[in-house]
């Protein structure tokens, strides 16, 4: 009701503005003619001229060839969205004066507004302004952190003056061990370690076991379920990597036009160079391996993983279920008639009260890895995550072992002997 009656008064604070002709000022950035953007000086103003140009010349691409009905039909619905940007951004103005969690106007980006005016609910709306709040503020004590630490490196370059400076002989130079001085060893910098890595996926590519990751579930997550599963695959393949064996991972179901893809790219910018080492494919992994060698692994089956199997071709739905925890993956197994199986997480594990017995994609390939090389369960699934096990409470003073013989009451050991006089 209080966020309601906020609405109401945006809403009003706008129409006030609309009748104050000194005010207003038109949207000179955005291609089609919208109506005049009243806003005071409290309000942000560049940030959504910004935004709306973004929208309409992304929407505007698509429109070119198109008939002039539908241009029209364009430029009605641009409106619409403009309109609804200006709603949203003057009830973020009402939600921050009245002291809610809100970012500033200057850290607000175009994807953010975006995704501000996708969202349905107000509730919803807060609290995505509430979590970008938060981030604002991490990024802004991380920045605070670095401007210190190099004030304390510039204090000290000013108080040391020859530091860093080969002004030492040969003999002092020798006696002193490091980096700079006498030292065996090499500097090894980034982009070598980084060139290593990928190496290791080049070999993967030409010997090493496939690994499937089907990204065809992108239409059954929502917008933070996407970012959180876009997250998860840049894990997963730095977990990868990492690894002395790693897997050759295939994406199939891969559309680079979803959100997944976009955020994906995001994280790893090099990911579609021609010289990245990465495979993927926009069809489906019945077109590129033989269907006689995949499982899907899933947790919805009935069939525990006994053992792993180096001739076959293990599928890991990429998916986030938060929200929708309807067996998918399962069902898009038996449609497509591939052999299921699941981790033996009940066997080997003690899980804690109201803890989800489900794991990240990270931490399935994580234990994949390790039992393709160990072949010890007990050490693979030592990925999962405490949090979720039980905590086993083990009494010191009571002994482990139970006597094979009965004790009896009147034995003398354990009669309690009292102090008589003589």
């Amino acid at each position: 009701m209080f966020l309601n009656r906020s609405i109401i008064g945006a809403t009003f604070l706008r129409s006030c503005l609309v009748k104050n002709s000194s005010t207003t000022k038109i949207c000179n950035k955005i291609k089609c003619s919208i109506e005049s953007r009243p806003f005071s000086a409290d309000i942000p103003k560049t940030s959504y001229e910004h935004t709306a140009e973004a929208i309409t010349n992304n929407e505007n691409n698509t429109t070119s060839e198109v008939s002039k009905s539908n241009n029209e039909s364009s430029k009605s619905g641009d409106r619409e969205l403009e309109h609804k940007l200006k709603v949203l951004m003057l009830e973020a103005e009402v939600l921050r004066q009245q002291g809610f969690l809100v970012p500033d106007e200057s850290y607000m980006k175009d994807d953010m507004w975006q995704h501000l005016v996708e969202l349905p609910t107000i509730s919803s709306r807060k609290k995505y302004l509430e979590f970008l709040f938060k981030l604002s503020k991490k990024q802004e004590h991380r920045k605070i952190k670095q401007v210190e630490k190099q004030k304390k490196l510039d204090e000290f370059r000013a108080t040391n003056p020859l530091e860093g400076l080969n002004v030492l002989t040969i003999e002092e130079h020798a006696s002193q061990y490091g980096l700079k001085y006498n030292n065996m060893f090499l500097r090894f910098y980034d982009t070598i370690i980084n060139r290593t890595y990928n190496h290791k996926l080049f070999q993967a590519m030409m010997f090493g076991q496939k690994l499937v990751i089907d990204c065809g579930y992108e239409q059954h997550m929502t917008k933070r379920e996407n970012s959180y599963c876009a997250k998860q695959l840049m894990l997963l393949f730095a977990e990868n990597r990492f690894h002395s064996d790693p897997f050759d991972i295939h994406y199939t179901n891969y559309n680079r036009n979803s959100d997944l893809a976009k955020l994906f790219h995001k994280s790893i910018p090099t990911l579609y160079n021609p010289e990245f080492p990465a495979n993927i494919h926009e069809n489906s992994y019945l077109n590129v391996f033989p269907k006689e060698k995949l499982i899907y692994l899933t947790p919805h089956c009935r069939e525990e993983m006994v053992s792993f199997d180096h001739e076959a071709i293990y599928i890991i739905g990429g998916i986030v279920d938060k929200i929708n925890n309807e067996p998918l993956s399962m069902a898009k197994a038996k449609r497509e008639g591939i052999k299921m199986l699941k981790f033996p997480l009940d066997k080997y594990l003690l899980w804690g009260s109201g803890s989800g017995k489900s794991l990240t994609l990270n931490q399935c390939v994580a234990v994949l890895l390790d039992i393709k090389k160990t072949g010890d369960w007990k050490y693979a699934l030592r990925h999962v995550p405490k949090r979720k096990l039980a905590e086993v409470i083990v009494d010191k003073h009571v002994s482990k072992f139970k006597p094979d013989f009965p004790v009896k009451k009147n034995n003398t050991y354990n009669t309690k002997k009292t102090w008589k006089p003589k």
